[in-house]
């Protein structure tokens, strides 16, 4: 028996990177909520089991709106979790909606099997898949279960449409799959589109049927909508010609920013160019297919259908963010959609040349490994500043039971109209749909939930975290002094902020809570913590070390909005391995501002 020709051989091979990946995150991640999701996830449960509402209110309560999105799967997971274990672990979150990507991997790999096609596929694909470009969909656990969740459903019901079963069956569980995903993510509406390349093999019946369900439950989902106070409306940006059709096509071709770091200008002329290439093959493609497409059954449906859905919502981010930087086309977030393009577009190229030979083999999977690599490479910066910034504000709260955060009041004064007032959990809303800091209201109820979560014990710290707040508040005695003085940094007071700069500055980072970090203290022995950001890799340390993340060079301000007026003590910290020790003092800070 060859061993290489069997599919479970590279299928086991193929779960190299999906191991590394999940590493990666048990390694990094952080057992911390991160902005939306103190509304969608703690709001809600506190709501649901606290509330007085009634059973049909808490249904209702399931599919409530957070922004622009009603995410009934991610509180319906919160809900299980919390009725499992009593307590909210965003942990937990993050890995189950990186599972999800684990579910993509095995849906490729039947689709792969389903249709007789090389099964070496699977390799250079899940290389691709699993990379990092997309980490806030593994740290952040309202991504996790958002993002990481409507591909992996878009794919199940693409999956179970083009089955070769009953096809009676497998329409009742696609809507059923379908429901699911539109009230996973707000874009999961397009699948309604996307999957009519398999729908040309079932019955007009279904197709009808099919149309009346997408219209039946974009109807439940508009049913007490309200537009988000910091979103535009589309209407308002079609006149927007020149920049929806740029950030559409720099959208199809992100991909290519793994290739860059994640401050290269280049990375947006290079995806520009590259995603009018694409597109125009696509175009090739789909026009030399065409009587395939229209009347046959085939492998290409599946791939045709994943297409489709990436240009739809390509097509509606464009629209909806056409007044945006187009920088912000390369959020963690989105990189999923472009990540699950460029697999499908591989798969094109491989159908379009089906006699590849051993050489070209080995080039795609070459390719998917460079691919690999570098998504983490170039992220890796990105995602150190991501989860230490994660880990000091989760200090902060767990120690202010609030986030400090100010506006200019009528008089121009600064104001604290943020503060939480609520005692008891039956008095907390529901998650509010405008989440969003240049709203007074919507800081305050973040912070009316910040407060009850720690009051009412719905989350308590990890243990690395834990110890980190204890340090944090000893006395500058008890403290280790760093071989690495204060003299690394150079701190300049402004007006709004206090400005550090260290081109010299380097820390090791162990674990995702590792890093540099201010302690402001005020005379009563008050903390707030802030974490330093850095700015560049430590390239040549990365190289020789890969024990760790190796970063220097930290640069940034530290805001006063987030601080109350008055005198402050600044503790400079470094955390390595989960250990601290102190950098040095800033005897006297005056903060009057924001």
């Amino acid at each position: 028996m060859n061993l290489f020709s069997q599919r479970h051989f590279y299928f086991f091979l193929s779960l190299a990177p999906a191991i590394f990946f999940y590493f990666f995150l048990q390694k990094f991640g952080i057992n911390a909520p991160f902005a939306d999701d103190w509304s969608a996830i703690n709001g809600f449960i506190i709501r649901f089991f606290h509330g007085d509402d009634s059973f049909l209110e808490k249904i209702v309560l399931l599919a409530s709106q957070c922004n622009e999105h009603r995410e009934g799967y991610l509180s319906i997971i919160s809900l299980i979790q919390y009725l499992i274990s009593g307590h909210i672990n965003y942990m937990t979150l993050n890995l189950i909606g990186a599972g999800a990507t684990l579910g993509v991997h095995v849906l490729l790999n039947g689709y792969l099997h389903r249709y007789q096609l090389p099964h070496w596929w699977i390799i250079p694909l899940a290389f691709i898949w699993y990379n990092a470009a997309y980490f806030h969909n593994i740290f952040w656990p309202v991504c996790a279960l958002q993002h990481n969740s409507i591909v992996f459903f878009i794919l199940a019901v693409l999956y179970v449409l083009d089955g070769k079963g009953k096809q009676s069956t497998q329409f009742i569980w696609a809507i059923l799959l379908a429901f699911i995903a539109v009230f996973t993510s707000g874009n999961g509406f397009l699948l309604f589109v996307a999957a009519f390349p398999i729908l040309k093999n079932y019955r007009w019946t279904y197709w009808v049927m099919w149309s009346t369900a997408g219209v039946a439950f974009f109807s439940l989902y508009m049913w007490g909508y309200q537009h988000p106070f910091q979103r535009g409306h589309l209407t308002d940006n079609l006149y927007l010609i020149g920049s929806i059709v740029q950030i559409f096509f720099v959208y199809l071709g992100s991909f290519v920013g793994v290739f860059f770091s994640t401050s290269s200008a280049f990375r947006i002329e290079l995806s520009l160019g590259l995603g009018i290439g694409v597109f125009l093959a696509w175009c090739i493609f789909v026009f030399q297919h065409i009587y395939q497409i229209i009347r046959q059954k085939s492998s290409l449906d599946f791939m045709l259908s994943i297409q489709l859905f990436i240009l739809a919502t390509a097509l509606i981010y464009s629209v909806g963010r056409a007044n945006l930087p187009i920088e912000f086309v390369f959020e963690s977030r989105y990189a999923i959609n472009s990540t699950l393009f460029l697999m499908s577009l591989c798969m094109m190229l491989w159908h379009a040349f089906p006699g590849i030979k051993t050489w070209r083999a080995w080039g795609f999977v070459g390719f998917s490994i460079l691919y690999f690599a570098l998504s983490y490479w170039n992220n890796l910066l990105a995602v150190i500043n991501f989860t230490s910034a994660q880990s000091a504000a989760i200090i902060k709260h767990s120690i202010q039971h609030r986030e400090h955060y100010y506006f200019r009041d009528s008089l121009g004064q600064k104001a604290d109209l943020g503060a939480p007032d609520l005692k008891e959990l039956s008095q907390l809303g529901g998650p509010i749909v405008d989440f969003t800091a240049e709203l007074p209201a919507s800081v305050k109820y973040a912070n009316d939930v910040v407060s009850l979560t720690f009051k009412k014990g719905f989350f308590a710290l990890d243990s690395r975290e834990a110890r980190l707040e204890k340090d944090f508040q000893a006395d500058l005695p008890s403290i280790p002094l760093s071989t690495s003085g204060k003299d690394l940094l150079k701190f300049s007071l402004e007006k709004n902020g206090l400005r550090y700069m260290g081109e010299k500055t380097r820390a090791r980072m162990s674990y995702g809570s590792d890093g540099m970090y201010v302690v402001f203290e005020n005379a009563k022995k008050e903390n707030w913590v802030f974490s330093l950001y850095f700015m560049e890799l430590d390239r040549a340390r990365q190289i020789k070390f890969h024990d760790a993340i190796y970063v220097r060079k930290a640069e940034g301000i530290l805001p006063f909005i987030y601080l109350p007026d008055g005198d402050y003590r600044v503790k400079i910290m470094r955390v390595e391995d989960n250990q601290t020790h102190l950098v040095g003092v800033l005897p006297h800070i005056p903060v009057k501002g924001m």
